[in-house]
């Protein structure tokens, strides 16, 4: 796994933060030297931030991301940073909307987007912009699929003996 995906992957990991100081405080987060807010810790908190759920999303994530691009014939080893590689990604998309709009419904089914109730605009707007909200529909997405999980559903979200996702 290249070093972008890794990348990608402390972006989607990563609190979120007041981005002052005073905001902090007023939420219980104390600051540190220099004003930077440190958290507290809460079992709670801790729960949530080192769950083998949350890495397991954050895992099928970047993997769909992964996957999205490859589709497109992108590499991410080629790119200097995660938002370069999304638009690259998302620029291939709009190409291909434009030239065979049929083809992105079965990309969508190809990556199980389709099972997830998810469109290739929203993982694409995820890899464009980690933090914003077509990221979190992804992962709420992934969560409902998990808990609802049968036999047979997608193999690519399920990992294998080796606790790896394929694709």
């Amino acid at each position: 796994m290249s070093s972008m995906l890794n990348t990608t992957a402390l972006v989607i990991l990563q609190p979120r933060l007041p981005p002052n100081p005073r905001a902090a405080a007023n939420i219980g987060i104390a600051a540190g030297p220099a004003g930077i807010p440190l958290m507290q810790s809460t079992p709670a908190l801790s729960a949530t931030m080192f769950s083998v759920d949350s890495l397991n999303i954050t895992a099928v994530k970047v993997r769909l991301m992964e996957r999205a691009g490859k589709e497109f014939g992108v590499d991410q080893a080629d790119y200097e940073s995660v938002s370069s590689y999304g638009a690259a990604v998302k620029s291939a998309v709009e190409a291909l909307k434009r030239q065979s709009p049929s083809a992105i419904a079965e990309i969508e089914r190809q990556l199980g987007l389709d099972q997830l109730g998810v469109s290739l605009d929203t993982l694409v707007g995820a890899i464009v912009d980690p933090r914003g909200t077509d990221n979190e529909s992804l992962g709420a997405a992934l969560k409902q699929h998990e808990g609802g999980q049968g036999e047979g559903d997608l193999a690519s979200v399920q990992p294998d003996e080796l606790r790896l996702y394929g694709g």
